[in-house]
């Protein structure tokens, strides 16, 4: 199809179970002027078998490119098909997600409007029904400044910098083909996921023609126990964000002060939190790497963070000041936080003795409640560490 309106890039990586709900809610969109190009890992697996349907088989659409090779990754797979892309827009859809049938005919029709390089949507935090838990679709945008951005204008991230600050969501997007291949915007090919917070700093920072359309279409699974939101994985987590601030560095040093704030409570909550009040440990390489990350912070960035309690800022500047504490934090088994003290007697304390699983203690001895955390939710409670009691799910996110 020679220059369709949208390119729908389609990473594709052992989703097997998801693939052809995310296929076909791509294929059944309003706006039928698209390709949809399908980059498959090229392991020989049931998502392959399910791809060639569409290419060649009862599902054949003509409308579908395909990529077969080993491709080094998500970020790798993506800049594959964004080479290709023909379309006036590309838009990247994670495989194991869906979108509704009007997203792009909307999202399409509002760059147009505006003329805009990026269009950003909020999107909706979903979670298949199972036999115990009903089907949850969640509207994610939580906070205040969602109805502060405005509609139907043209901006810059750096007039509105709480875009940084928020998860990196570059696939509730669409980008204009002619802006990412100017800038040369990609993503970083190295190994493991999170390559989407690099992405996001290039494809948002680089343009004052960003738009905000405040309407949901795109569900982002988080019931897939493959996913890398189900699997999170710190080191690789402190690395990006390593590489964020080298990036920052070389090319956006002159405005970084407009959003460097909202920026370190991203980065807060995806490394330093995870350390002081989660129970993750750290290697000695983690160490290194993050009081690397510390010196590219400032105290008044730390002070300044938004939707940050002032606690965790005080103990977040303490480590600023005096970095050496994470030594405490390195190949440390068992993490605990006191969390109720009565003056100087602590009353409940929580301690991590496994991955995913927690001790609540009275007085520091007394066992009250044992926690095992699945797909990052409640998942079991045993009484005195002991008995078990039944669990109703209710799915939070930061």
């Amino acid at each position: 199809m020679p220059n369709p309106k949208i390119s729908v890039i389609v990473p594709i990586y052992k989703v097997e179970k998801y693939l052809m709900q995310c296929i076909d809610s791509i294929l059944n969109q309003t706006l039928k002027d698209i390709e949809v190009i399908l980059v498959d890992e090229g392991d020989i697996d049931e998502c392959r078998a399910i791809i060639d349907m569409y290419e060649f088989g009862i599902k054949k659409d003509s409308r579908i490119r395909t990529i077969h090779e080993k491709n080094g990754g998500y970020g790798a797979s993506v800049n594959k098909g964004m080479a290709i892309a023909t379309g006036e827009y590309i838009s990247i859809i994670e495989s194991d997600d869906f979108i509704e049938p009007t997203m792009y005919e909307e999202m399409y029709n509002y760059a147009k409007q505006l003329d805009a390089d990026v269009v950003k949507t909020p999107y909706y935090e979903y979670f298949d029904k199972t036999k115990k838990n009903i089907e949850i679709k969640k509207y994610c945008f939580w906070y205040d400044w969602v109805n502060k951005v405005p509609q139907n204008k043209l901006f810059s991230v750096k007039e509105y910098p709480i875009f940084m600050g928020i998860h990196p969501s570059v696939w509730s997007c669409i980008y204009k083909n002619e802006y990412i291949k100017n800038y040369n915007i990609k993503f970083l090919e190295n190994k493991g996921a999170y390559v989407d917070h690099h992405f996001k700093a290039l494809a948002f920072l680089n343009t004052n023609k960003f738009a905000w359309l405040s309407k949901p279409f795109y569900h982002y699974r988080l019931s897939n126990a493959n996913a890398s939101a189900s699997n999170f994985n710190l080191s690789i987590m402190i690395k990006r964000w390593n590489e964020f601030h080298k990036l920052i560095n070389t090319n956006f040093a002159e405005i970084y002060d407009s959003f460097a704030n909202y920026n370190l409570r991203e980065e807060y909550v995806n490394t330093f939190e995870k350390v002081l009040f989660d129970g993750f440990s750290l290697t000695k390489e983690d160490y290194e790497i993050l009081k690397e990350n510390l010196s590219y912070i400032t105290e008044a960035q730390i002070i300044n963070m938004p939707y940050i309690k002032s606690s965790a800022k005080r103990k977040f500047l303490f480590l600023k000041r005096k970095p050496q504490i994470l030594k405490r934090y390195i190949n440390k088994a068992n993490h605990r936080e006191q969390i109720i003290k009565f003056l100087f007697i602590p009353i409940l304390d929580i301690i991590k003795t496994k991955e995913r699983t927690y001790k609540i203690r009275l007085f520091c001895f007394l066992p009250l409640l044992k926690l095992k955390i699945r797909n990052n939710n409640l998942s079991k409670i045993y009484l005195f560490g002991l008995i078990p009691v039944i669990v109703q799910h209710v799915y939070t996110r930061r």
